[in-house]
């Protein structure tokens, strides 16, 4: 941090006092402003203007900027005794001040009720607040009181208002309140703002209404470089490479300047469409242009050659780097794990203990990540010592449930118990992650006891959580459990069934033999079954000898694609077979011959475990 500024002294004037602290509270170290303020404050005279309003304003941002609630409160308790609590500057400051922490909302509620003669600018600031606290509805209810008349017929909502609340209608998935606010943007005009105009392509792109956004863009008059880099955003988000490419092209023709937004989402575009071409192309331009000497792309680069199967040009973006930091380390880790090469992810940890160099959250989450999908055991217990040892991430909950997924995944949950046991906080992750390990291990009931536990402890399961202990009562043969826990899901916590939990259900009762319940199961399911759910349905007759069943399924795995996985010929070739339907038999594995289908076979990787 810089040296403290000196206040002036006593026969500085007004407009230098003014001067001073408004340029510390936008520079960049705010600090400085209110250092002077406090130097001020200790070095009095009675010629010193305390009580002008621009500097609290100015001290109040400044207090904003560095979150810093006490000295904010001192500095309102200042605005009181001055009696400029009158001031709108003041009090707009003061409101945007409190609504920006969570903790402070209430203090924030409660000043902006008391306001006598509340703005648009006051009510933005308190919808802004609402935002950043995820209280959407909130904010979206106070918009509506300006609309119904509550503080001043005049007054109605402006463009900064929209931009807000669209952005958080993007945050929350309120796209239909988002397609209202653009209705009320054309009646009001409000539209013809850029600001509105990059706000709503922002929207239409991210809900995957390209077509919409584009509109929105190509009606735009003046285009400003925001709204080029939404756009080209949008179509990265969608995997749309070559628009997002041409795109870039007519911003280029246009002599409109790219920017660091502008690279990193044609690298994203190449990286979401696994264009590996395009993508070395933005390379290549990246450094005729110089821009590799002034901005920082390596970790998107390295992520999109991974992304692209090219792990080694990723290694040589990362070997060419002058200065790795743990950003450049553990992109390099992710782009292993990416492409399969735990061990070499691994590895790379090793340097980083050797060079000194402080892992981060991510890093650690990274190689976690490595030791559950190699079943390395052992490294990953290592891994877990140093976390321990460490005393950097005892308070992360993110980190000790990937290491029960990980001792899940690698076997060992005794080891994943212990973990849990010994967490301060535990998350539904927490408790979906053991759960789901003792599913994967065939520890039924041990997963149907969490579960109980889970929910006796005021933790509300999720999707993922019944997912996991429905499967965990399939593979245990616990049908009526299963039963009940699926009625519970819907019922109860109104989570909607997706495939995997209906498939849950019908390999369940198939496996129970308990076939016509099965097959009613699937033509009642709330989704469309599909190829995976009527193999399991298939097999189960032939294993429990219900051929005319199983002959009457095989039309609804016809009837699921026409190109068939290998998988589906075989399966209706066992059941023709079983019919001493021959000809069938022979249709079927000439046409996986036709189809050159192959069988592909499976494989295993077995770590060292600890004993």
């Amino acid at each position: 941090m810089n040296s403290r500024p000196n206040p002036p002294s006593s026969s500085t004037n007004m407009s230098k006092w003014l001067t001073m602290i408004r340029r510390h509270a936008s520079d960049d170290n705010p600090f400085h402003a209110i250092s002077l303020f406090k130097a001020m404050l200790r070095n009095q005279r009675e010629n010193f203007p305390l009580d002008d309003h621009f500097i609290y304003a100015s001290l109040v941002k400044a207090c904003d900027r560095l979150s810093a609630i006490r000295e904010g409160k001192s500095i309102h308790c200042h605005v009181l005794r001055f009696g400029l609590d009158y001031n709108v500057n003041v009090l707009n400051a003061l409101v945007y001040f409190y609504s920006s922490a969570e903790k402070s909302m209430g203090n924030a509620c409660a000043l902006f009720e008391k306001i006598p003669e509340k703005t648009v600018v006051t009510v933005n600031c308190m919808v802004s607040g609402f935002v950043k606290n995820k209280r959407f509805d909130a904010g979206m209810g106070l918009v509506n009181r300006v609309l119904g008349g509550d503080f001043d017929l005049r007054m109605k909502p402006n463009y900064v208002t929209l931009v807000i609340l669209i952005s958080g209608c993007v945050e929350f998935g309120r796209f239909s309140i988002g397609n209202s606010l653009h209705s009320y943007s054309c009646k009001t005009s409000l539209d013809l703002k850029n600001e509105v105009r990059n706000a709503l392509i922002h929207l239409y792109a991210e809900f995957e209404y390209l077509d919409a956004a584009a509109k929105l863009f190509h009606e735009t008059n003046v285009r400003d470089l925001v709204s080029w880099n939404t756009m080209i955003a949008g179509f990265a988000k969608n995997n749309d490479c070559r628009n997002a490419f041409t795109l870039f092209r007519e911003m280029r023709i246009g002599n409109v300047e790219c920017d660091r937004a502008s690279l990193v989402s044609l690298i994203s575009a190449c990286t979401n469409s696994r264009d590996l071409h395009l993508g070395k192309a933005v390379h290549a331009y990246i450094k005729v242009s110089g821009m590799e000497r002034m901005i920082h792309f390596e970790t998107a680069l390295i992520n999109m050659y991974s992304k692209c199967g090219s792990i080694d040009l990723g290694r040589k973006v990362f070997d060419e780097l002058a200065y790795k930091n743990i950003t450049s380390w553990n992109s390099m880790i992710y782009g292993y794990v990416e492409c399969g090469l735990n061990i070499e992810a691994l590895s790379l940890w090793n340097v980083i203990q050797s060079r000194k160099i402080k892992p981060d959250e991510v890093t650690m989450l990274g190689l976690i990540s490595a030791c559950r999908t190699s079943g390395d055991l052992n490294q990953g217990v290592h891994i877990n010592s140093y976390i321990d040892s460490s005393g950097n991430f005892c308070g992360s909950t993110v980190i000790y449930n990937a290491i029960i997924d990980m001792y899940a995944k690698c076997g060992s949950m005794e080891r994943a118990e212990a973990v849990f046991s010994k967490m301060p906080r535990r998350d539904v992750i927490s408790w979906t992650s053991m759960i789901v390990g003792y599913a994967i291990n065939g520890k039924g009931e041990d997963a149907l006891l969490a579960f109980r536990k889970m929910v006796a402890e005021k933790n509300e399961p999720n999707s993922v959580t019944f997912l996991g202990v429905l499967s965990a009562c399939d593979h245990a043969g616990l049908v009526e459990e299963g039963k009940s826990l699926y009625n519970i899901m819907c019922q109860y916590y109104n989570i909607e069934p997706k495939i995997e939990h209906c498939g849950c259900m019908v390999d369940m009762l198939a496996r129970a033999g308990m076939l016509e319940e099965a097959y009613r199961f699937v033509k009642d399911m709330p989704v469309e079954p599909n190829a995976v759910v009527w193999r399991m349905l298939i097999n189960a007759c032939r294993v429990y000898g219900d051929v005319n069943l199983g002959l009457n399924l095989v039309g609804g795995l016809i009837d699921v694609k026409i190109a068939h996985d290998p998988e589906d010929h075989v399966i209706s070739s066992n059941i023709f077979a079983e019919a001493g339907r021959w000809d069938d038999v022979l249709q079927e594995r000439s046409l996986m011959v036709t189809q050159k289908a192959v069988k592909l076979p499976g494989k295993s990787t077995i770590a060292g475990r600890i004993a």
